[in-house]
């Protein structure tokens, strides 16, 4: 910035710098209606980016300060001397790219699972066994004519669900697809004179070996032999039961047969 004489001037503009920071809105609205040359001022950092604000009796000019501000008035950092000035420059700097990776739950997909439940004894599928999750009452799913059922679920496999049908004992098995369950029936019951109950003793003898081991174990313990250990199951009924084991087996026999690989798992030595 050069100073001839006694005034200041601006290099840039070429013009001498007009000290406007003691004006006040009005004053700075007549001096720009007045003016039809570019200047060159002093602003304030007070009296930039916003409305002046013109008396009442003087509205008609307001229109032209944001035009007279923005077109006309430079503001260079040399005329900041006497006090402090905002610097106006029109410098447009590129933002630094931001790559924002979207992280997105994704949503837990549900698991379609397809099972069968078949009786534990005759391995005949079982229709209408009810499918609940383990603690709750709501059936997600019945089994139909061929013991099939199918559910979408998007719990933890681990949970525990229930299998039911009256007559049956209930069992409770994490959800596999393709699993394969097997229902235990339970002894049958009448009502003496609506007082008490007794069991009616319809069951068949169910008797477990492996190879030449063997021995007869109660219908309530067959829930604890894993289905997998089970090779074959046979039916004796009538005098061909009662021919080969007696009048204990009157109502049948059931011939479970134990895999090689888990025979030494039972204890033969005694009734089950």
């Amino acid at each position: 910035m050069l100073q001839p004489g006694s005034g200041r001037y601006c290099d840039s503009c070429e013009k001498h710098i007009v000290d406007l920071t003691g004006k006040s809105d009005a004053e700075l609205i007549r001096f720009f209606t007045n003016k039809k040359d570019n200047v060159c001022g002093r602003l304030l950092s007070d009296q930039l980016n916003r409305e002046l604000l013109s008396p009442p009796s003087k509205p008609s000019w307001q229109w032209l300060l944001p035009l007279a501000v923005g077109t006309i008035l430079y503001t260079p950092a040399q005329a900041n001397e006497l006090r402090p000035l905002v610097e106006q420059r029109n410098q447009t700097g590129a933002l630094p790219s931001a790559y924002v990776e979207q992280m997105t739950s994704p949503s837990l997909a549900a698991d379609t699972i397809r099972g069968r439940v078949l009786d534990n004894i005759t391995g005949k599928p079982l229709k209408g066994v009810k499918v609940r999750q383990a603690g709750f009452e709501n059936v997600l799913a019945l089994t139909d004519d061929s013991g099939k059922f199918e559910l979408s679920t998007a719990e933890n496999l681990e949970t525990p669900f229930s299998f039911y049908l009256t007559g049956y004992s209930r069992v409770e098995l994490p959800l596999k697809d393709g699993m394969e369950v097997k229902l235990l029936s339970e002894p049958g019951r009448i009502i003496l004179g609506g007082i008490s109950s007794a069991f009616l003793n319809q069951e068949p003898m169910y008797l477990i070996y492996a190879g030449k081991k063997s021995c007869t174990i109660d219908a309530a313990k067959m829930k604890e032999i894993p289905p997998d250990w089970i090779e074959k199951v046979d039916v004796l009924k009538g005098a061909e039961a009662t021919a080969l084991y007696g009048s204990k087996a009157a109502n049948g026999v059931i011939l479970i047969g134990i895999k090689k690989d888990y025979a030494k798992k039972i204890d033969f030595s005694k009734k089950k």
